[in-house]
Parts: structure tokens; C-alpha cells; sequence
């Protein structure tokens, strides 16, 4: 399965994978732009405050009622990363219109709406509500908040934000509290006027494809040309002196995250050895990491590795009792050195190379997970289908990712201080 790219004017792309799999059409429209302080809050902002209301429907509970009239038809907010790349916009679950028995027009119907949520804001006064706006600022200052319940994914946050603190790729994607709270509706509107006429559009379809369709997310969607603007991510691909940051928090688990560079990027064009490289040493069910690490040492609750083929950079995280600190870390290292020696047995190498294969035939059972694999593809340069990746994959040798191997270096260890006494809890 391929995606057809097509330009529906300047700087305003259409992303296709056409498949009759689905009942349900799934459509995004994201703007990118580059990834900053200045306006990663603002851009986390802008989809809540826009699905608050529009013209036509200045509550949510109108909004809701027309989309519940479309056989349920779905819009939802997203803010994120890839490298140092912010994108921020809507997808939407739209039932194929074959499947309406009244022969409503679903598709098209949605795609009204839609333009009405990016292009017709409800305003008060010529700007954006000052009430739904400070309602959706504490909406994101909560979210915000709440990633420090999560012990294991704030550790990683906390781990990138130190190994990239001068780098863009450290900013968070949903901001700041204390950079939201200073927006105003003002210069919110400001901002979104100048991102819907400046950003790069990029919206993907999947689903049953027509041209027909094509014409109507064209024509509803009547984003204006624009000047491309540099989406880039700076790759540094070696680490100079380790970084050692230690944190004190409220948990009985101790949490030791590892920040690598890896020397590898998507844009590279042979990732795929990184790909069979990182199923060995953590990702499969027999990587190295899991079967000696946890299973034969017990010297965590997990252990993973998480890469981002963006930016070159790989966190590995794992959850142990304090007291087995050092010897976690330098086991998760002498796992590591194994492959750099080669030694990597036949089943390891087969059993790496069909995990990876599975999960790129699962990709296909979702439309979320294919258009995370071809955004992350065309931003990288690249059009190629999982399918034809894994006939690379399976051509890497032991010797190829013996190779990928001697290219990470450590770059930074985070570990968070238990402060409570009694049992840890595996809370993964």
C-alpha cells in the first residue's frame, strides 16, 4: 500500500492511501511549522480553542448535534512533534458515504463543518472568546500537570529535555503553563491568522478514495498558497561528555532513562538497519534487553529503548529498585557492547527481523499508523511502503548492525530519586 501526494496548491498538500479496508474514512489536516518556544504553546492552543465553536456553531453541543446528524462523524484535536517539527490541526472518523442507507452525504457534510472549525472561529469582538479561551487554558495547564503523574513517561520527557536543552527538539510540543497563561485572545488570533495563511498544510486520507473526494477536500478546504517555509530538524550525530542528571520525586520506583545519539536518521536512506539494530537490543519479545536485563538479571520492572528517526536520538527507559542503579546501567551498556562485538546469534537476528515485519503488516489494520509512517517518510525525503522496507530488512546482516551499533554514544543519564519508602510497584 503506497500514498499518492498530491499539491492542492502552494504549500498545501493532500496525502492519499487509498484502501476499501475501512468502513470508516479517516482525515487530517495539520499545520507544520518549525518547532520554538515562541509559539509551541500557541500552537497547542489554537485546535482547542477552534472546536469550542464556530459561526454556524458557536457551542460545542451544537457543533455536536451536526456532527451526530452525520452518522457520528468525529473532529478531534492533535498537537505534536517529529523532530524539531510542530504540527498541530484535526482528524476526523468519517463512515464512507456507500454505507449511509438515506444517501447522506457524510463526507461532505464533515468536510463543511471542518472548514467551519478552521476557517469561521466563533469571536467575540473580533477575537477569539475570552471565555472559552481561559476555559481551554486551564484545559492545557492541567494537561501539562498531569504528565508528572505518569512517573515513566515524565522521566524520558525530563531525560530529552536535558540531552536537548539547546536544541529545539527539547521544547515540549504542548507548551508551557507559564507561557500559556500569558496568551491573550488577542494575540491568539492574531497568531492563528498568520498560521492558516503561513504554515505548511499537510492533509492525509485514508480510506476509499475518489477524485470525487479529492474535489470536494479541495474546494471546502480553500486554504490560499503559500511560501514554503524550512521544516528542518539539526542532527547532531555524535555525543561529546555525558550529562548525569539526578532528580529527587515522590515514588518508591526508581526510574534510569539512558539518552543516546545514534549517528542515524530516516533521511540517511539505510535506517532499516537501525530498525533490525533497535529490534535486537530492545523492541522484539527475545531482544536483549528484555531476555537479560529483566528476565535472566531482574534488574528492572522494564526496560525499552524509544527512537526517534527524526532527530537521531534514542531513550532507553527502565523502571528498578534504587539499589540496583549501577548495575542496571551498565548492564544496559554491556548489552549494547554486545552488539558493537557481534554477537548476535542466528534465532536473535530471525526472531528481530520477523517481529518487525509483523508489526509493519499491522500498520495497514490502522489508518493513524499509516499516516504516521508516510508523514514521517515525506518529511525525511522518502515515499516508501512498509512492504518495500521490509525487503530491505530482511538483507541487513549481523554485520551491518554490528555497525549501526558502534555509532551510538551516550549523551546523557537521567535518574529519578525515590523519596518514599516500601515495595516498589511494576507501574509500567
Amino acid at each position: 500500500m503506497s500514498v499518492k501526494r498530491i499539491e492542492l496548491t502552494k504549500g498545501v498538500y493532500l496525502n492519499v492511501v487509498d484502501t476499501p479496508k475501512f468502513k470508516n474514512n479517516y482525515l487530517s489536516v495539520s499545520f507544520a511549522s518549525p518547532l520554538s518556544r515562541e509559539t509551541a504553546s500557541m500552537n497547542a492552543l489554537l485546535p482547542l480553542i477552534l472546536t469550542r465553536g464556530t459561526v454556524s456553531y458557536p457551542t460545542m453541543e451544537k457543533m455536536s448535534i451536526a456532527l451526530d446528524t452525520l452518522y457520528a462523524s468525529t473532529i478531534n484535536t492533535r498537537c505534536f512533534k517529529k523532530g524539531e517539527i510542530q504540527f498541530c490541526g484535526f482528524n476526523c472518523g468519517i463512515l464512507n458515504n456507500s454505507y449511509a442507507p438515506d444517501g447522506c452525504d457524510i463526507i461532505g457534510g464533515t468536510l463543511d463543518i471542518l472548514h467551519e472549525v478552521i476557517f469561521r472561529p466563533y469571536l467575540e469582538d473580533g477575537v477569539f472568546s475570552v471565555k472559552y479561551l481561559e476555559t481551554e487554558k486551564q484545559n492545557l495547564c492541567d494537561r501539562i500537570a498531569a504528565q508528572i503523574n505518569n512517573k515513566n513517561s515524565y522521566a524520558m520527557q525530563r531525560a530529552n529535555e536535558e540531552m536537548c536543552k539547546d536544541e529545539a527538539y527539547g521544547i515540549s510540543s504542548l507548551g508551557y503553563a507559564e507561557d500559556i497563561e500569558k496568551v491573550d485572545a488577542d494575540t491568539l488570533y492574531k497568531h492563528y491568522l498568520e498560521l492558516i495563511d503561513t504554515a505548511r498544510v499537510e492533509i492525509f486520507f485514508v480510506g476509499s478514495y475518489s477524485e470525487d473526494i479529492g474535489d470536494k477536500i479541495k474546494s471546502t478546504l480553500d486554504f490560499k498558497p503559500r511560501e514554503p517555509i524550512a521544516l528542518e530538524t539539526k542532527v547532531i550525530r555524535k555525543a561529546s561528555e555525558i550529562k548525569n542528571i539526578q532528580e529527587p520525586q515522590p515514588v518508591t520506583q526508581a526510574k534510569l532513562t539512558l539518552g543516546f545519539r545514534t549517528g542515524k536518521v530516516l533521511s540517511d536512506g539505510d535506517f532499516y538497519k537501525f530498525v533490525v539494530f533497535n529490534s535486537i537490543f530492545s523492541s522484539s519479545p527475545t531482544s536483549k534487553l528484555f531476555m537479560n536485563v529483566r528476565e535472566k538479571l531482574s534488574l528492572c520492572y522494564y526496560c525499552r529503548s524509544v527512537p526517534e528517526p527524526q532527530k537521531g536520538v534514542m531513550l532507553v527507559a527502565a523502571g528498578i529498585e534504587k539499589n540496583n542503579r549501577e548495575k542496571a546501567y551498565n548492564e544496559i551498556l554491556n548489552q549494547l557492547n554486545d552488539i558493537v562485538i557481534g554477537n548476535i546469534s542466528d534465532d536473535e537476528l530471525l526472531s528481530a527481523k520477523s517481529s518487525i515485519l509483523n508489526s509493519y503488516r499491522e500498520l495497514d489494520d490502522s489508518p493513524e499508523g499509516m499516516e504516521n509512517w508516510y508523514l514521517g517518510r515525506m518529511l525525511a525525503g522518502m515515499n516508501d511502503s512498509p512492504a518495500e522496507v521490509s525487503e530491505q530488512v530482511m538483507t541487513v546482516t549481523k554485520e551491518d548492525i554490528s555497525s549501526v551499533a558502534k555509532e551510538i554514544t551516550l549523551d546523557t543519564v537521567y535518574f529519578m530519586d525515590p523519596t518514599l519508602e516500601g515495595e516498589a510497584e511494576d507501574d509500567e
